[in-house]
């Protein structure tokens, strides 16, 4: 049974048909006044529910929900997230000032007084806090940064995006911005479940159900050239995973040193004998200590992902040209390089 697939182009009208929605509740909440404070408020509330849909968008492309791994790619999905979070981090800097001017104005104090004001209230000291934590993560994705820290420190940075969408939920609930009733609330709490189901599902569950499923452990670590080795990796059933040419897997070994991080490698070789191979360059603190893999280590595998496989042909005939650490197995040693399969 083929996997299910969703269209890049199916996807970016589903999110854009929410943003539609979500404007729309906004314009039924509206009520129309030429005050100024009344017009700051009505532009944080917009800027406010489009935040909150816009975490929860960011949220669900990195949930590694099968259907849009497959159908949009995990490389594109990538970029739309940080195209997204850029979007977020405008719209939450601006749902912030508007909603500062707009208390200012109603209160008629300045502006240093009136965020002193604002943050007596714990929906805004929430939200404050959930807002740095946003910023952290802006920062530390700009590429000049990202460079200089390691994958780890990166890594937990960003899982602190999850308790800042915690955070935001939370002020939104107490705040202004769902004072539309019963309904609404349901439904953006309905909104909220369903993305932190996915997030738990297939970033947690799935992986763990699959290790104990298929017993995932590396068979044998070979050499393949200077910094270079391929990683076996065998278990039982590994053919139910439907793994094809052009897919990858986010693999964590379950060893001290390595099992804190899930990095992605494409397979290396087609599935064989319930065997995986993933060939590997040392190029950090955690793909050096790959080489150091002993038989029988228990792994954890999330995936097949990617979208480049035999799928996205449009024609029978198709010429593959690649690139990567892969082609170290064509180097010059004791074993003769691998045919390519041809599509």
């Amino acid at each position: 049974m083929p996997a299910l697939r969703l269209a890049p182009g199916r996807l970016r009208n589903a999110i854009a048909a929410g943003a539609g929605a979500v404007a729309l509740l906004w314009g039924v909440q509206a009520r129309p006044s030429a005050r100024l404070d009344a017009l700051f408020a009505t532009g944080a509330h917009l800027t406010g529910l489009l935040a909150g849909y816009g975490v929860l968008v960011l949220l669900l492309l990195m949930a590694r929900v099968p259907a849009v791994e497959h159908g949009v790619g995990a490389d594109r999905l990538a970029r739309w997230h940080a195209l997204g979070g850029r979007y977020v981090l405008g719209l939450i800097g601006a749902h912030a000032l508007l909603a500062l001017c707009g208390y200012a104005v109603h209160t008629r104090t300045d502006l240093v007084t009136a965020t002193g004001d604002l943050l007596a209230y714990r929906a805004i000291a929430a939200a404050t806090a959930g807002t740095g934590l946003f910023v952290a993560v802006g920062v530390t994705s700009a590429r000049a940064v990202r460079r200089r820290l390691r994958h780890e420190t990166w890594r937990a940075v960003h899982l602190g995006a999850l308790l800042a969408a915690a955070l935001g939920f939370v002020h939104q609930l107490a705040g202004p911005d769902l004072a539309g009733g019963l309904l609404t609330r349901w439904l953006w709490s309905m909104a909220h479940g369903t993305v932190a189901v996915l997030l738990v599902w297939y970033r947690l569950v799935v992986p763990v159900r699959a290790a104990l499923r298929h017993d995932l452990r590396v068979a044998e670590v070979r050499d393949e050239g200077p910094g270079v080795v391929s990683v076996l990796v065998r278990g039982r059933g590994v053919a139910l995973l439907r793994a094809e040419p052009g897919q990858f897997f986010r693999w964590r070994f379950l060893r001290r040193g390595l099992w804190a991080t899930a990095l992605p490698f494409s397979l290396s070789a087609p599935v064989r004998d319930d065997t995986l191979r993933i060939t590997v360059k040392a190029l950090g603190d955690h793909t050096r200590r790959i080489r150091r893999l002993r038989p029988g280590v228990r792994v954890l595998a999330s995936g097949p992902f990617g979208a480049l496989t035999a799928h996205r042909r449009t024609r029978r005939k198709v010429l593959l040209l690649a690139g990567g650490v892969g082609i170290t197995r064509c180097a010059p040693s004791s074993r003769p390089c691998p045919a390519v399969p041809a599509t």
